[in-house]
């Protein structure tokens, strides 16, 4: 059985400020980290953490970014689209736009999408 992750668990486990939610979030990160349980991380769950991470909590892009970049890369991370979130946040960390605009880049230049938008940003890359 494949489990959706929420983001509550993600943050948890990256801040540890509540110790009993901390244990847990390892125990669940070392099952996942060896295959023995199963996660799909929804692209919503993956923009609410980076967004509370990098705003609530203020901390820096870049580790936030490695951090998702590991989890994403866990053998019980089981996303089908895995290439095309690590390609959006490598194109946050690079090109400095915002999460939706990285998605939609990402799959455009994975899938052969064309993009049809007003932004600037969008032209990035």
């Amino acid at each position: 059985m494949v489990y959706l992750l929420d983001a509550n668990v993600i943050i948890r486990f990256l801040i540890g400020d509540n110790e009993e939610f901390l244990t847990q979030s390892i125990a669940i990160f070392k099952n996942i980290e060896n295959a023995s349980l199963e996660v799909e991380i929804l692209e919503s769950v993956l923009m609410e953490v980076f967004f509370v991470l990098t705003k609530f909590y203020q901390l820096p892009k870049e580790e936030v970014i490695n951090d998702l970049k590991a989890i994403l890369a866990l053998n019980g991370v089981v996303n089908s689209n895995k290439a095309i979130l690590i390609e959006a946040l490598t194109l946050i960390e690079h090109k400095n736009i915002d999460f939706v605009d990285a998605l939609i880049c990402a799959k455009s230049k994975l899938q052969g999408y064309k993009k049809l938008s007003f932004d600037k940003d969008l032209k990035k890359c």
